[in-house]
């Protein structure tokens, strides 16, 4: 399995608008499961740089990667929230993990 990490630096002041449009767009992909989204979590700072969020994508591999990207990609809701929290972040970057054992 892989988890892709996309972490978000935030805008000083705006970590509680940004949550709630992310907690929408995870509701979107629960709905959207019947089109392969992949499972995903949010994450908040508690200590570290203030107002970072981290939102996690759960990949059985890398092949799963062009459908997530198709999904996002066709899915209009998913872009309609996405274009409501760019104006919240600062900067972002992406990071790929691969899980060797799971207990």
């Amino acid at each position: 399995m892989i988890i892709e990490r996309n972490v978000f630096h935030l805008k000083f002041g705006k970590a509680k608008e940004s949550i709630a449009i992310w907690k929408e767009i995870l509701e979107a992909s629960k709905k959207s499961e019947k089109l392969g989204a992949p499972e995903m979590r949010l994450l908040s700072d508690l200590s570290g740089p203030s107002y970072t969020l981290v939102v996690e994508i759960h990949l059985k591999s890398f092949m799963d990667m062009n459908p997530k990207q198709a999904i996002w990609a066709t899915t209009e809701s998913f872009q309609i929230l996405y274009q409501k929290f760019i104006p919240l972040c600062e900067s972002a970057h992406r990071e790929y993990y691969r899980i060797e054992e799971l207990i």
